[in-house]
């Protein structure tokens, strides 16, 4: 288990009733036909039912060789269906893909679209400059600084960066977080908690090669993930 706020059993429950969801939204795709609009409501469905499915395999303790497979279908789906206005389903796939060291042809095809369809934003540049060097990041504008603000600082400014994350994480990130529609999910009903976790600290961590020893087991740093391949 990775998560601390609901155990092995609840998510096997969880991973069990998504992976149905999934097929199922799957069988409607291919009735059909559909107007436009139907599919492409069905496929952001599918989309926020997979991530899910992936998350609750993640936060349930699955190996992490296990979910790069399935990870690498999820972003190009999502590119298949792109829509520029979800910032955060980009923010986390690409901070996903750079802790996964995902392959140039699938991380290049997210980057490409993020960079091709959405506005400028320094975060998303920082995490294609990574493994796209010709993408520049330092004159960038911030889109969102509650509650990326952080990060920017601990990148361009922090002198103790691991600390420097390590408040971030414990005073910052989850209360940040309160206006979306996931924060506090896990006091939901019905149940739609699949986890919480800071994909993009971790990226940030792992472009930067922190030593980031006392992060490890810290709430809401995905470790395994900031490690996989390491």
């Amino acid at each position: 288990m990775r998560d601390t706020l609901k155990d092995k059993e609840w998510f096997d429950n969880r991973v069990t009733s998504l992976a149905s969801y999934t097929e199922d939204i799957k069988d409607d795709l291919t009735r059909g036909p559909y107007t436009t609009q139907r599919i492409g409501g069905l496929s952001d469905l599918l989309h926020q039912a997979q991530f899910d499915l992936w998350q609750a395999r993640f936060s349930r303790g699955d190996p992490v060789s296990e979910l790069v497979a399935p990870f690498r279908e999820l972003m190009l789906d999502y590119v298949a269906d792109f829509v520029p206005a979800w910032y955060t389903d980009s923010l986390w796939l690409l901070s996903i893909g750079v802790m996964l060291e995902v392959d140039d042809e699938a991380f290049g095809t997210l980057a490409g679209t993020v960079v091709e369809q959405c506005r400028e934003d320094w975060l998303y540049n920082y995490l294609i400059h990574s493994r796209l060097p010709e993408v520049g990041f330092e004159e960038s504008p911030l889109l969102w600084s509650k509650p990326y603000q952080v990060l920017r600082q601990i990148v361009e400014e922090a002198e103790d960066k691991p600390a420097a994350m390590q408040r971030y994480l414990k005073r910052s990130w989850y209360r940040s977080h309160s206006s979306t529609g996931w924060y506090d999910s896990h006091k939901s009903a019905p149940d739609i908690y699949t986890g919480y976790w800071s994909y993009e600290s971790g990226a940030v961590a792992k472009i930067l090669k922190l030593d980031d020893s006392s992060l490890e087991g810290l709430k809401y740093y995905p470790y395994d993930l900031v490690h996989y391949k390491a």
